[in-house]
């Protein structure tokens, strides 16, 4: 944080940025707390057809409100479509690469007004062998990225970016990361931290710890899916700090910003129209490292609404108003079945909140927080794996409240549903004047909407129901779910699949017309659990295939993407 508003306050020292200070240029005012800080002006250029480099001059990076400064689309140079790669060093550094794969040096020292000005020695010729790279970007500071076709991603550090000397640090070149094949695009966040974007439209999460001395290290929850649906933009480029400036196919010009660039957590803010009329433009790029993230901790608002808060600048939780259901972020786990090769690896921990989200004004909010946060007592996720395939008995007092769970007993057409939680547990349940007892042969079992129940409610606190749905509780059948339990459905497919997966977070609530003799009522409930290794939405759900919970792959894989049953059939979400 400091450093970075020094580097905005002040000219930076000679000795820290080979040879020559930049020019210091003024930040938005911003208190010391700030979640995010950027230049007044981000400096965004853009490469027409004809090879004229234009200057546009984005003036709430922050925020991302259509602002420009006067003079936009004003030429700053010629001749730039003899490059086949452009990339900003952040600063007003810009490099190039052109068709012989020389890599070239340029410092725009108008980068903040857009003035047609260039610091001496600007074209001139500082490496070699820079046409092969799939992509290449720069995180400021001379640190510089390059991928190549065989999927290597490889380190670099130009030790005079300010003055555009020809030195690079020892090392530079090397191979940090391999089996990057699948990226087609790379963008940076500050700190070591690096966004991909994958053929399937992904934004991949990663911390290269080592950016100054090239170190092949990368931190916990590296390669993790932060992102989604980006496979429709052109020339996705990073202002640093989770900020980035992108085209659509249809010209328009969007601001995203994702809410945790630091740790990598899959929240992100409303994305934002900024321009039209880009798509003429061969190139687009935001300046790098215009923005830096603070050391903020408080709330803030995100995509769709949803409240998040942060602790000292990272991403601690995902409100969503209206539901009891919060995603916290802390250490990442992972999750695993023996019926499949795929695992979920996710940094969300779901809890249920007291009451339903209104504000942060609720009375128990601040308690609340500080007493999850960091937690790793079981959340509701850890509580659905323990009545998986293999999974071990859990007794309390003589209660078997946890373990591999079957679905229902035999009957002469298969698997009889009807198990709810107190049928698995054996034990009474009390509604109002009604008790429910349970059945001896469906003892140790749970059909998919009882399944539900034992995790958010007999081990979760959610209020439960049967009968009449009220509204104001879980009732008991995945149609009733559907229609009735309290919360928000944040998916909505009507009677098709939902187009976009979007909405979801892990812990929420999925629903499925799965079954064909029943018309097109929803007849299957289970839990969203994320991205999995194989790029898949896996979800985990009591399935009468399999004879209890899975997140397997048996009887039809537990994916919402890939042509399965259950990709055909999914219907809607609920955050309850």
């Amino acid at each position: 944080m400091t450093a970075f508003r020094l580097r905005f306050a002040a000219a930076v020292a000679a000795a820290a940025l080979g040879g020559a200070a930049l020019t210091a240029v003024t930040a938005h005012p911003a208190a010391a707390d700030a979640a995010l800080i950027c230049r007044a002006t981000v400096p965004v250029y853009a490469i027409d057809g004809t090879g004229s480099l234009k200057w546009y001059g984005h003036r709430d990076g922050d925020g991302g409100t259509w602002s420009w400064a006067s003079g936009g689309g004003r030429q700053v140079g010629r001749g730039w479509d003899a490059f086949t790669r452009v990339f900003s060093g952040g600063d007003g550094v810009i490099y190039a690469v052109d068709k012989s794969g020389y890599l070239k040096w340029y410092r725009h020292t108008g980068a903040d007004t857009g003035a047609d000005t260039w610091a001496s020695g600007s074209g001139r010729v500082i490496g070699h062998g820079w046409g092969g790279f799939v992509d290449v970007v720069s995180a400021g500071s001379g640190v510089i990225y390059a991928l190549d076709a065989k999927g290597d991603l490889h380190w670099y550090r130009h030790l005079s970016p300010a003055t555009g000397g020809t030195g690079w640090a020892t090392g530079s070149g090397a191979v940090i990361r391999s089996g990057w094949t699948a990226i087609t695009k790379l963008m940076t966040g500050g700190d070591g931290v690096l966004f991909g974007v994958n053929t399937k439209g992904y934004v991949r999460w990663y911390r290269h710890t080592d950016p100054e001395g090239g170190d092949d290290a990368f931190g916990t929850g590296s390669g993790l899916v932060t992102g989604e649906g980006w496979g429709g933009y052109r020339n996705p480029s990073s202002a640093g700090a989770g900020v980035f400036y992108t085209v659509d196919a249809g010209g328009r010009l969007w601001w995203e910003r994702h809410a945790d660039p630091l740790a990598g957590a899959p929240a992100w803010h409303d994305r934002k129209q900024i321009g039209s009329g880009w798509g003429g433009f061969t190139t687009v790029f935001a300046g790098a490292a215009s923005c830096a993230a603070g050391s903020y901790t408080g709330y803030a608002t995100g995509a769709g609404g949803r409240t998040l808060y942060y602790a000292k600048g990272r991403l601690g939780a995902v409100l969503t108003p209206g539901a009891r259901t919060a995603v916290l972020y802390g250490s990442q786990r992972k999750f695993s079945e023996s019926t499949t090769d795929a695992t979920v690896s996710t940094r969300a921990w779901v809890r249920l909140l007291p009451a339903p989200w209104t504000s942060v004004s609720a009375s128990w909010a601040s308690s609340w927080l500080s007493a999850n946060l960091g937690s790793e007592t079981d959340d509701l996720l850890e509580i659905a794996t323990q009545y998986i395939t293999g999974a071990p008995d859990r007794v309390k007092d003589g209660l078997r409240y946890a373990g591999d769970a079957h679905y229902g007993p035999v009957g002469e057409d298969g698997l009889i549903e009807g198990s709810d939680f107190n049928d698995y547990l054996g034990v009474d349940w009390t509604y109002g004047d009604r008790v429910d007892k349970p059945e001896a042969a469906q003892k140790g079992a749970l059909d998919c909407s009882g399944f539900v129940r034992m995790v958010y409610g007999y081990r979760g606190g959610y209020p439960l129901e049967i009968g009449t749905p009220t509204g104001k509780a879980l009732p008991r059948r995945a149609v009733q779910m559907h229609a009735s339990a309290p919360g928000v459905t944040v998916v909505d497919g009507g009677a098709a699949k939902p187009a976009s997966y979007a909405g979801l977070q892990p812990g929420d609530l999925l629903f499925w017309d799965a079954s064909t003799d029943d018309g097109t009522d929803i007849d299957h409930v289970g839990i969203y659990l994320g991205v999995d290794s194989g790029g898949k939405h896996r979800f985990i759900s009591s399935r009468k295939t399999v004879d209890g919970p899975t997140l397997g792959d048996v009887g039809g894989p537990s994916l919402l993407d890939g042509g399965t049953l259950y990709d055909r059939s999914w219907r809607a979400a609920k955050r309850i």
